[in-house]
């Protein structure tokens, strides 16, 4: 199904456009949204369609899966909260703030790398991280910006979650690959709803609201956003985290341009689009930087 040993350069290229079509993945949450699935409950109806075929292939691969069971729960726990909280932010936030708070990933990331994983991070990898700092500096200091809210806490607390489950990634990387996509999937469904939980702003699934959308929300969750996270997900195996998230910055590109062009209350002013330039500019400027080989997995 996937390549067990790629480059790190086809590795690189699967995560950046991966990230790139996650993008767009606030569009589907805003729809939920004004088809009357309010708070939270549009980011879980969007990932429980993904979770049927999820449960079907690790229960037909049981025997393979059983002896990972715990670092199965524990990554898809910080994952899936993680996935769970950005969401949320997208929801109670606007669509550029919670994504551009949620890439902070990767100074997280590279923290992770030399104090857990004991990996040696140059200087092309500092300065993406120090650029990526002045960008959010400047993102959240424009003279147009709005107060810091719930939705920007909950981002910026996703992208922590987020490198701690993708550290885990890389340090069990022998945890079969349905079977952290289904953690990761399910942990996102229970986050999401126990924050809208918490938040005070959830509400139940209708039958009536959702049949009509059923079919879409069907499609999007198994046959684009699925093989979105197995990708990233497998990707995470072979490249360290801290790059991960660097490459993953194409969904800021992405977010950002779309969220602007479609969306009139998210214009954000010069020097907030200097911010964003920033925090993209560091991702690339790691991403072009000189490929290191990928050793085989065991």
């Amino acid at each position: 199904m996937f390549v067990k040993s790629p480059s790190y350069g086809l590795a690189s290229m699967a995560v950046f456009m991966s990230a790139a079509i996650w993008g767009l993945y606030w569009i589907p949450l805003r729809y939920l949204q004004e088809q009357g699935m309010t708070g939270t409950s549009a980011v879980a109806l969007l990932h429980i369609p993904a979770l049927l075929p999820l449960i079907v292939i690790v229960g037909l691969k049981w025997q393979g899966h059983r002896g990972y069971w715990r670092q199965t729960l524990l990554i898809g726990l910080f994952t899936g909260l993680g996935i769970a909280l950005y969401s949320s932010g997208v929801v109670y936030s606007s669509v550029v703030r919670a994504t551009l708070l949620f890439y902070l990933t990767p100074v997280w990331a590279t923290i992770i790398e030399i104090l857990w994983l004991k990996h040696k991070v140059d200087n092309s990898r500092w300065l993406a991280v120090a650029g990526g700092l002045i960008g959010m500096t400047a993102l959240l200091s424009g003279s147009d910006s709005v107060p810091l809210n719930i939705g920007d806490l909950l981002a910026f607390l996703s992208g922590i979650s987020w490198a701690v489950g993708a550290a885990m990634i890389k340090r069990f990387d022998t945890v079969p690959l349905p079977g952290l996509a289904l953690g990761q999937l399910a942990f996102t469904v229970a986050g999401a709803l126990l924050i809208g939980y918490f938040a005070g702003i959830v509400s139940p699934f209708d039958l009536p609201q959702i049949m009509p959308v059923l079919p879409i929300l069907t499609v999007l969750s198994i046959v684009i956003f699925l093989p979105v996270v197995l990708i990233i997900i497998w990707a995470q195996k072979f490249i360290n985290p801290g790059r991960v998230g660097l490459l993953m910055m194409s969904e800021v590109l992405v977010a950002v341009v779309t969220a602007s062009l479609l969306l009139p209350d998210e214009r954000m002013s010069i020097i907030e689009y200097s911010g964003a330039a920033l925090i993209i500019g560091a991702c690339l400027f790691e991403v072009l930087a000189t490929p290191k080989p990928v050793l085989a997995m065991s």
